[in-house]
This record gives C-alpha cells, structure tokens and sequence, in this order.
C-alpha cells in the first residue's frame, strides 16, 4: 500500500467516525426531546404507587437529570472503552442485548437475501430477454401487486393461510428453524418484486450495447451471452443494491419480526422505544449506523473486483 493509498483509506476512517457520531448525536438528541419519563414509565410497569421521591432518586442514579451533553458525551465515552450502557428495562448490558438478538437477525437475513436473489435474477434476466411478451407483462404485473402491498398486510395473509388454514407453520415464530420460514417470504416476496424490475432494466440497458451484437455475429449463444457476458457486466450496479438491502436487513426487518414475534434486532428496537429505553435504543442506532457504513466501503472496495475497467482507471490515477 503507497502513501496515496494510505492518505486515501486515512480519510475514509475519519469520514466513517464523522458520520457516526453525527447520527449518534442526533438520535441521542431526539430521544432527549421525546415526550414521555423513561423512569416513570419503568415504574408504572412494576406495578403500585411510586411516589415522586423514588423517581427522583432513579434518575438521578441513571444520571437523567444531568444536561443532554453531559449525558450525550459520558455515554461517547463510554461507547470508545466498548461500553454501551445498561438496559433500564432488563437491567443487563446492552452490548449483552444485541448480541442476544444479533443471531436470529443474520438467520433471517441470509435466509431472505438467498431467496431474493434465486427468485429476482433468473426472472428479471427472463423479463428483459423476452420484453414486451406474455412473460414480461405477466410478472410486471405480479411485482406491481406484491411491491403496492405493505409488508405487514402480506405477513397477515400469509399467517392467516400457512398457519391458520394449511396449518404448515407457527403463528408466532419464537425463533425456531420453522417459525424462520414466514418472516423470510415475507422480506423476500416484497424485495424481489423490486429486485426483478431493477434486473430487468439493467439488463436491457446493457442488451443495448454494441458488443452485444458482436458475440451474436460471431454466433455466440443467447444463454450464454446472457449468463456470462450480460450478467457479469450487471454485477456492479446488483452488488450496490444488495448492499443497501443487507444493510436495511441486518438492521432488523421491525415491523415483520413484531408481527411473527421474531427476536431480532428490529423486535429489540420496537421494544426499547415503546419503554423508552433509550441506552438500547442508542447501542441500536450505534449498530444501523456502524453495519451501513461498512457495508458501503465493502461494495466501493468490491467494485474493484468486479470490473477490470474500475481498477485500472484507478492504477492510473495513483
């Protein structure tokens, strides 16, 4: 690695830390101005008459009562020695919490990712093969149907004929290897009905190009012009999508882990904010924002590898 290397990825680390902690302070600031007593509302959940003396007493043992920037800066202290704060609804690190949660998060994730792109990329390169035909309006019209539905709406229906009706799977997930299955069509079906248009028009976009009536002339397959020159050329702008959608994944899928009571990372944030439980909250916010970041140098760095035409252009400029 040369020193223009170096300045390069020196200067990516502190753009990375600069977001970060930009985000952080906001959602710290936000959670400050919200409405609603973190300590109260903890109170009232145990039950019985709290009188205002306690209350008092809890907020300033979890330091409640000091300014917003006293609190925002101990907590950014305390994040820099890998201390994310305690949960004031469980009373355990919050550290402890994600990682709780984190495994059934990347189970679901993976899960849906693999389908998504089994289900997109053979449909999507079809669609753009045989445009304008029966099978291209037929499932522009199917993605038009599953992208307009909401996701919870599509995991009712599905909880209501899988469960209820044919009885194939749990209603409430609860984290085991059949109850994984209905969150995961669920993300899926909705994704790839975008991911199939987006397949589509990259790929006829690159269809369009004049080396592709070269490799015809030379009497090269449509198969593997499709598969092998076509779709290599596409990787690039698909790998892009599937980072962002990663990232949106990893960050937990809230409102369908809630409907299937999946114990995902996105179930986990639903409840801290409803308790108001603002260091789980944080330690949240820390992990959407830490997971996109990375996710995004990953594909820049990927491009790299993927396109010949990228790494040369940047061996010149170096």
């Amino acid at each position: 690695m040369n020193i223009r290397q170096g300045k390069y990825y020196i200067k990516k680390a502190g753009s990375f830390l600069a977001v970060l902690i930009g985000i952080t302070f906001l959602s710290f600031l936000l959670s400050y101005l919200s409405p609603g007593d973190p300590v109260e509302i903890m109170m009232k959940k145990k039950g019985g008459m709290v009188s205002e003396e306690v209350i008092q007493q809890k907020r300033e043992e979890l330091g409640l009562d000091q300014p917003m920037m006293i609190q925002y800066m101990k907590w950014l202290s305390g994040i820099a020695k890998g201390n994310f704060g305690i949960s004031y609804k469980s009373n355990k690190p919050v550290l402890t919490e994600i990682k709780k949660c984190l495994p059934y998060t990347i189970r679901l994730t993976l899960l849906s990712m693999i389908l998504t792109v089994l289900i997109s990329t053979p449909l999507g390169i079809l669609c753009a093969k045989y445009k304008d035909r029966l099978l291209d309006h037929l499932m522009r019209f199917i993605t038009c149907i599953f992208s307009s539905l909401p996701s919870f709406f599509l995991a009712l229906m599905l909880m209501y004929f899988l469960s209820l009706k044919l009885k194939l799977f749990p209603v409430i997930a609860k984290g085991n290897k059949n109850g994984i299955v209905m969150p995961a069509l669920v993300l899926s079906l909705t994704l790839a009905s975008w991911y199939i248009r987006q397949v589509r028009a990259i790929v006829l976009k690159e269809l369009e190009k004049e080396y592709i009536d070269g490799l015809l002339a030379r009497g090269v397959s449509e198969r593997k012009i499709l598969f092998h020159h076509v779709l290599r050329n596409c990787l690039t702008p698909l790998v892009t999508l599937l980072g962002i959608s990663f990232g949106t994944m990893l960050g937990g899928s809230t409102i369908v882990e809630s409907i299937f009571t999946w114990p995902g990372v996105g179930k986990m944030a639903v409840d801290a904010i409803t308790s108001r439980d603002y260091p789980v909250i944080q330690g949240y916010v820390v992990w959407m924002a830490g997971i996109f970041l990375l996710l995004n140098m990953l594909v820049e760095c990927s491009y790299s590898l993927m396109d010949p035409r990228i790494r040369r252009g940047k061996e010149k400029m170096e």
